[in-house]
């Protein structure tokens, strides 16, 4: 059994959390024609929009109620309640997230209050849905606020439906298509998500995905020059049918109460299917499809569980026993755990943002919820680390980094990276070989006889003899 560890240190040197609110904007750069709305200072949405601009190299269409030190002490609802106008009548969203800052938390706003207020000053504007997430700054981390905006999203869209009478996995939609929904983690990248849609084109599902990023963040390029919203994603109809669905599965233990709450109010089956890396989830995952549809699994599929057992035998004398270090949120790292002890690597410490139910399940040496400085202390122990750009920064060239989890400025295609079923555990692997073996130093110096002698050492013989 995993033992978690506290950092308690009062100054934090290396954080590795980022703000709740970025992680719930992130959440809703996954939905259709929306626009996120942060209800707070102007500086706190740039830091958010700078942030994930450099990681996607793509414009984020993120707003805020410009909260100014007037504002913050005779309070900020009339900035709210005028900004959500304005975005309605300037840009026609069909969803508007406002989400809370350490500010306005602070401050006591009742977003709840001020949305059922816009909706009856301006009832104009009913077509355009307004979730209210409260995500304060100063707790949790980026996994917490995309978790949050998901459960708020879900929660307040998805609309009562009446049971139906037959049994929940024989409800069939769409000519014949299954009908389910995917929670899809913050762990999830567009390409992971991509290929998450595969599979289950592949057993005939109509599949919504909540957030889907591979609409959004996918890295393609528009025909407007800007857009206010956001460039793609789940439609908000798709959400409101949500509690017609045969089943939910979930990915990523931080999605876990949202799946269970649609199962307690709409009587959706929900599935967890942990996070999809490594040979065995990604097992789970099909046979749970399978199973739901009772269709037999497509042979481009088995190919791909082959060409992983075959990268498994492959990285085997490279990854077998190695010595990895992991920096992540607690999603990711449970995925990369899973993944690397499959692989039989030797797993030193997890360090992660915040804690984990699941943890204690963890096959590590260590588990540490803290900061980058954690990974410092043990970097004479290891030979790879998996974490972000500023992970990197710490570790490398002594330590070479894998790159993964926000943010992976200092590189390109952050949004192709692929860590999801089959094609994503053979690509880590892989990625993971080539770092060790790029930085591999022969445990043995070669000797070199006294009697070694050169091409050019003959020709200069040759030369005094003659």
């Amino acid at each position: 059994m995993v033992i978690r560890k506290v950092n308690k240190r009062a100054l934090v040197e290396r954080p590795l959390k980022t703000s709740q609110p970025t992680g719930a904007t992130l959440a809703m750069l996954g939905l259709a024609n929306s626009i996120p709305l942060m209800h707070g200072s102007q500086g706190c949405a740039a830091f958010a929009k700078v942030y994930l601009i450099q990681h996607f190299r793509e414009p984020v269409p993120l707003q805020n109620t410009a909260i100014d030190q007037v504002a913050a002490v005779m309070g900020g609802d009339d900035n709210l309640l005028s900004a959500i106008a304005l975005l309605c009548d300037k840009h026609h969203p069909d969803l508007i997230a406002v989400m809370t800052t350490g500010l306005t938390e602070m401050q006591g706003a009742d977003i709840e209050r001020i949305a059922k207020q816009f909706r009856q000053q301006y009832p104009q504007h009913a077509a355009t849905r307004v979730v209210t997430i409260n995500t304060p700054d100063f707790t949790g981390s980026m996994q917490t606020g995309y978790a949050a905006a998901v459960d708020a999203l879900v929660r307040q869209i998805t609309r009562q439906t009446t049971p139906p009478a037959v049994s929940q996995p024989t409800r069939a939609y769409h000519n014949h298509s299954l009908q389910l929904n995917v929670l899809a983690s913050s762990a999830l990248t567009p390409a992971d998500v991509d290929l998450l849609q595969r599979y289950l084109d592949a057993f005939d599902i109509d599949a919504i995905m909540v957030p889907d990023l591979s609409q959004s963040l996918d890295g393609h390029l528009d025909g407007d020059d800007f857009s206010a919203t956001s460039a793609g994603g789940t439609a908000i109809e798709d959400i409101e049918r949500m509690a017609t669905s045969a089943a939910t599965i979930v990915i990523g233990e931080s999605l876990q109460a949202t799946g269970k709450w649609l199962q307690q109010h709409h009587q959706v089956p929900c599935h967890f299917v942990g996070n999809v890396m490594g040979l065995a989830e990604t097992d789970g995952l099909v046979q749970l499809l399978t199973q739901l549809t009772g269709k037999p699994v497509p042979n481009w599929i088995n190919r791909s569980r082959q060409r992983l057992q075959d990268a498994m035998l492959d990285c085997h004398f490279v990854l077998s026993q190695a010595a990895v270090a992991i920096a992540a949120e607690t999603d990711l790292a449970a995925g990369y755990q899973t993944l690397l002890a499959e692989q039989g690597m030797a797993i030193k410490r997890i360090v992660t943002a915040t804690g984990s139910a699941g943890a204690e399940h963890w096959q590590t040496d260590d588990w540490v919820v803290g900061d980058l400085s954690d990974i410092e202390q043990v970097l004479a122990e290891v030979e790879v680390v998996v974490g972000n750009s500023h992970c990197a920064a710490l570790c490398e060239p002594q330590v070479p980094v894998l790159r993964a989890g926000y943010p992976c400025h200092d590189k390109y295609g952050s949004s192709d990276t692929l860590q999801l079923g089959y094609e994503g555990s053979r690509a880590v692997l892989f990625a993971l070989a080539n770092c060790l073996y790029k930085h591999h130093h022969d445990e043995v110096t070669p000797h070199y006889s006294k009697y070694r002698f050169e091409a050019a050492d003959t020709l200069s013989t040759v030369a005094r003899g003659s």
